[in-house]
């Protein structure tokens, strides 16, 4: 607990000294000469003569804002497709209200797009928005891997695990859809290049399905809708790693035309060393390299119709290939009354993806006024063999093969009462079909085939009012959901049937004490039902690792308090958040290691935990070229379980400082360090552990062709060493999972053709049900 309020009182120091600063804020809107329609995320820059000051990116209504205490002489004002427009100091008139228009460019050839280098978060009443730019630590990364980056998430690179304030029960979405796969899985599929913004709810408002104790991530995927002919053509390669692709689309007036295809292979191999020791007295060493390898294939297309200025209809296509292997030989040693051997296990797993998404928009008259429908299907099969030996000798083999069918229909609609008060509404339908077969071969056995079918189907209900008091911006809701699963198995001849019912209550408040500071609070109600994971029986395992479904289990509960402050100035700025959540019938994965050294795993209730954290975020503006940043958070939660764990005191936290630098016009570098805690679970403790990561970047030929440098884990010592206690043994554990990896990324953005016809500048769509709601 000192740590915490240590952690406390600096981020609170800091706070003030922002405050003190002499400061000038402008504010405007970016808008288009001929048609005045708005142009969001254009670029506007703050030079003094030929240096750079400053810059900020136009919201999605193109209006800006820019705080700064430096002296300046113009504002340079750009976006794709548009003449750079300079606007000089003093023919300001009015530093609230400055109005910009920008006219077409002539250019047909040599128009490239250039992405904001650094990553930008956005504090709104309910959640965070990363939007990422072309930071240097993600060049060639996949989600997982740029995940790591951001400070509020928390990720292991080896294991694959992501987790949201010290939990890892987090609902995952893409574009505001679930998947079929798991967390590991998923994000190690998605590149980094293709991602627009991450949102971070950790306090969802009743709009959002309320599944997700910590929260949900929502990723968003870019969508390219620049006029005329498009296309990116992009290639990596690194350490056992490569990938390449392209996309790009093409937009007249009235249809846009989107797509990509990628491939990336990469291998992996990690080794893990494991010392038991028993209360009998027994122990039992292993030593287990793990090699990896996969292949990930994707393809995707889309149509825009812009049918009138009222009504937008669009249609997606994805697919994804996706095959890893898995070759592991399990050397045991030390272990009691029992000679030396060798266990292998040969496995692959092959996910297939389909999806299908169609969306429809109807704009009203009056601004702000719209319906939106929304269908999505994914299919999702999977086929995952193995087979195991024992000093070269057939154990058995095990083939499961599922198909996962996930249909989501939403229907949304938002209506302004007046510029102060706006009205939403909105209705759900989830529905996941689960086939599971399990094929089971034992040495002289025989065979045995079991299945395993699941039907989930939720529906949910809301409604949102928000109001704007002053300078107090306010948003309550109420959520309705009920939830009907029912299974079948032939392995024990089990059936299921579940159903719950649940409000879902949420408030918020936000307000703009200053144009550089915002404070939030929120409160809202979540719940973690029991799903296919824990009560289906068909779970890949081996003669040490047993998996046991409970269908018993009831819903956990959770009710989250949050409160953030957040101020953009110049040339400082910081983010402090802090938090509280209360759970009911925790959801606990439970293991256990009998003296024979067979570990069983099964979920249970098992009581109360309460949660309490800090994160901070801190970066200053040193020079021109350098620009640093600190981030660190610290959580802590409490547990009053009916059975007994080992520790009742559990916390993480880590710290990360990053620095940029502005080498020269054309070459830019990045130096982040991050430190990790420990970290201490019902069962386990993970011993501090730290990484140096590099990055460079060049650009050339005027910024056409841009080469990457990414090195993670320079000093290559980012061993995860920890330490498992239960009431039969003690685990001592070392995992070298390949941290370090160097990778190399060029991207090629040119624009082949540019309409000279009139084209409307439209805002751009995100059909993903306004961002996060599912």
């Amino acid at each position: 607990m000192i740590r915490y309020w240590f952690l406390v009182f600096f981020l609170l120091g800091n706070m003030a000294r922002s405050f003190a600063q002499q400061q000038y804020v402008y504010k405007g809107i970016i808008a288009d000469y001929e048609t005045s329609a708005a142009i969001p995320f254009a670029t506007v820059a703050l030079f003094n003569d030929d240096v750079l000051i400053d810059g900020v990116s136009s919201d999605e209504n193109g209006k800006f804002q820019i705080t700064t205490t430096a002296a300046f002489t113009h504002f340079e004002i750009s976006f794709i497709g548009y003449k750079t427009t300079t606007l000089n100091k003093s023919e300001l008139e009015n530093p609230d209200n400055i109005e910009i228009r920008l006219g077409a460019s002539n250019l047909q050839l040599d128009e490239v797009v250039i992405q904001a280098e650094q990553t930008t978060t956005t504090l709104k009443i309910d959640r965070k928005v990363v939007n990422l730019g072309a930071d240097l630590q993600q060049s060639g990364a996949t989600v997982l891997e740029a995940f790591d980056q951001i400070t509020e998430i928390q990720t292991d690179l080896g294991t694959g695990t992501l987790s949201l304030r010290g939990s890892g029960n987090v609902r995952l979405l893409v574009n505001g859809k679930p998947s079929g796969l798991s967390a590991s899985e998923l994000l190690g599929q998605l590149p980094a290049a293709s991602v627009q913004k991450v949102e971070i709810i950790t306090s969802p408002s009743a709009k959002n399905q309320a599944d997700g104790l910590s929260g949900i991530i929502n990723i968003v995927l870019k969508k390219e809708t620049s006029r005329g002919l498009n296309t990116n053509l992009n290639a990596g390669v690194g350490t056992k790693r490569y990938n390449y692709g392209v996309d790009g689309n093409y937009n007249s007036s009235w249809v846009n035309f989107r797509w990509n295809a990628s491939q990336a292979g990469r291998e992996m191999d990690s080794k893990q060393s494991i010392k038991q020791f028993y209360n009998n007295g027994n122990t039992r060493d292993f030593f287990a390299p793990h090699d990896f390898n996969g292949l990930v294939r994707k393809a995707a297309a889309g149509l825009d119709f812009f049918i009138d200025d009222n009504n937008e209809l669009s249609f997606g296509f994805d697919y994804t290939d996706d095959y890893h292997s898995f070759n592991n030989n399990t050397f045991y040693s030390n272990v009691t009354n029992r000679k030396d051997f060798v266990y292998t296990r040969n496995s692959s797993h092959t996910h297939k993806t389909t999806e299908l998404n169609s969306n429809y928009r109807k704009q009203f008259a009056k601004e702000g006024h719209f319906i939106e429908l929304d269908y999505n299907i994914a299919i999702n099969e999977n086929l995952l063999p193995a087979t195991d030996f024992e000093e070269g000798n057939f154990l058995f083999e095990e083939e499961q093969r599922n198909k996962n069918t996930l249909q989501q229909f939403g229907l949304d609609y938002t209506l302004p009462l007046n510029t102060k008060t706006t009205i939403e509404t909105g209705l759900l339908w989830n529905d996941r079909k689960l086939e599971s077969f399990d094929y089971f071969l034992l040495n002289g056995g025989v065979a045995a085939n079991e299945v395993f079918d699941y039907r989930e189907q939720i529906f949910g209900i809301y409604g949102v009012a928000s109001f704007q008091m002053g300078s107090i911006n306010a948003q309550t809701g109420l959520r309705y959901e009920y939830f009907n699963s029912k299974s079948t198995n032939t392995r024990n001849n089990e059936t299921t049937n579940l159903v719950f019912s649940n409000l879902f209550p949420s408030v918020h408040f936000s307000r703009k004490i200053n144009e550089s500071n915002t404070i939030s609070l929120g409160y809202s109600k979540r719940v973690s039902r029991p799903n296919f994971h824990h009560i289906n029986p068909f779970q890949m395992g081996n003669q040490y690792f047993q998996w046991e479904a409970n269908p018993g289990l009831k819903p956990e509960l959770s009710d989250n308090l949050e409160f953030n402050i957040q101020h953009n100035g110049n040339p400082f700025n910081w983010s402090f958040s802090t938090f509280y959540r209360n759970r009911k019938d925790v959801i606990l994965w439970l293991q256990n290691i009998d003296t024979e050294g067979v570990q069983t795993i099964r979920f249970d209730n098992l009581g109360k935990k309460q949660s309490y954290g800090v994160e901070g975020d801190f970066g200053h503006a040193f020079k021109p070229y350098w620009n640093a940043q600190l981030s660190a958070n610290y959580y802590y939660t409490k547990a009053e379980q009916q059975a007994p764990i080992t520790f009742d005191e559990q916390f993480s936290s880590n710290i990360i400082l990053k620095n940029t630098f502005k080498i020269t016009k054309h070459v830019s570098t990045d130096i982040s360090y991050r430190y990790s805690l420990k970290n201490q679970n019902e069962f386990r403790f993970i011993q501090p552990r730290h990484r140096l990561d590099l990055a460079v970047r060049a650009s050339f030929l005027e910024n056409r062709i841009v080469a990457n440098l990414r090195i993670i884990d320079v000093l290559d010592n980012n061993l995860r060493k920890s330490t498992l206690i239960t009431d039969q043994i003690v685990q001592n554990e070392v995992w070298r999972f390949q941290s370090q990896t160097f990778g190399v990324l060029f991207n090629l953005n040119y624009k082949l053709f540019q309409n000279q016809g009139k084209t409307r500048t439209r805002k751009q769509r995100d059909y993903e049900h306004g961002g996060s709601k599912d």
